[in-house]
């Protein structure tokens, strides 16, 4: 190639297509250049003014349809059958415009995909935050509105529920199969409707036993007498274990403040008085600081019961020992008659 042609491809957008090919594609191409198709007014092929300000838009990341669309796109700076045109005619500089068109189209995807997406979700809970009313025409009122958290792929949002809407989705929902197979299992092993479920189960099979009026009477009843014997078993148990009072330091305090609420008791009695009040104690039935105001009720039940030795009541016709034949009435006298 003479050197006047090298000069004047230095400055040239397509050198590397004229150095492979050996000569100025320019003038190779003259005729396609100054071609006028089908009567245009415009060449088949870019200039090389147009064809740098349309790499270097390229290179800035625009994309294609902005460079060949033109209106809300931007300024068109040539057509796409232009610029289709001249990549088919200089292939190096094509490839690389291409790849630059490639990119930047699916930057601008994502970025258009991605920002389209934010904005409909933010247009469409802003619609939802402003509406007067519901989705099923419930009118919104703050007494009728709550917030609840919801997990979303580990992150936790403020979602916004109607306790109205949430009360009749309840009042609809029915247990699966598992959930009432689950539940009789737990009436079998002597638990409840109630046990180990949450509030949301015991919902669901509360509505199941309102459409099934025999199966839910029957664990209704089921659950009922489960709860009663459970009820039983507690109630023996708070019998079977001391209270925590008549144990605490020993048994030194339960004893002191029997002993000195009984001080005053007659001496014969003041035993059973102190015995009845120790049980009354361990049964929970009577506490520490109540001893000195309650003594008179112990007193007064003592004297009111009747002496006996075991099951037997003290009477003059009991035997006075076991190999003995003589009972008590045989050994009092007549100075021992209370009347004449």
């Amino acid at each position: 190639m003479p050197a006047s042609v090298m000069t004047n491809c230095a400055a040239c957008p397509h050198l590397s297509d004229c150095q492979r090919i050996g000569s100025c594609l320019d003038e190779i191409n003259a005729a396609q250049l100054l071609n006028r198709r089908r009567g245009s007014p415009h060449p088949t092929l870019m200039t090389p003014a147009q064809a740098d300000e349309c790499m270097a838009a390229l290179q800035r990341g625009l994309t294609l349809r902005r460079i060949t669309g033109g209106g809300k796109a931007g300024k068109t700076i040539v057509s796409l059958t232009k610029f289709r045109a001249h990549c088919a005619a200089y292939p190096e500089w094509g490839a690389e415009a291409m790849r630059l068109a490639k990119a930047n189209g699916q930057a601008a995807a994502h970025v258009r995909s991605t920002v389209t997406w934010r904005l409909a979700i933010q247009r469409s809970a802003q619609k939802r935050r402003t509406a007067e009313r519901y989705r099923n025409g419930h009118i919104r009122t703050l007494e009728n509105t709550f917030y609840a958290q919801h997990v979303v792929n580990q992150k936790t949002y403020l979602v916004r529920r109607r306790k109205d809407c949430n009360k009749g989705a309840r009042e609809s929902r029915m247990p699966s199969v598992e959930q009432v197979r689950a539940s009789v299992a737990v009436l079998h092993e002597g638990g409840t409707l109630s046990s180990n479920a949450s509030t949301y189960e015991q919902t669901i099979m509360r509505n199941f036993i309102r459409a099934n009026p025999k199966i839910g009477s029957r664990l209704r009843a089921f659950s009922e007498k489960n709860a009663s014997t459970i009820r039983s078993a507690a109630q023996r148990s708070r019998f079977l274990l001391a209270a925590s009072s008549l144990t605490r330091n020993g048994g030194e305090d339960a004893f002191e403040a029997v002993r000195q609420a009984t001080a005053l008791v007659a001496e014969h009695e003041r035993d059973d008085v102190m015995s009845r009040m120790f049980v009354a104690i361990a049964e929970r039935r009577l506490k520490l600081r109540d001893v000195r105001s309650r003594v008179g009720e112990f007193v007064a039940d003592q004297r009111r019961r009747p002496r006996v030795y075991g099951d037997a009541r003290l009477s003059l016709d009991n035997p006075i020992g076991d190999d003995s034949g003589m009972t008590w009435l045989d050994t009092k006298t007549d100075a021992d008659r209370l009347w004449g």
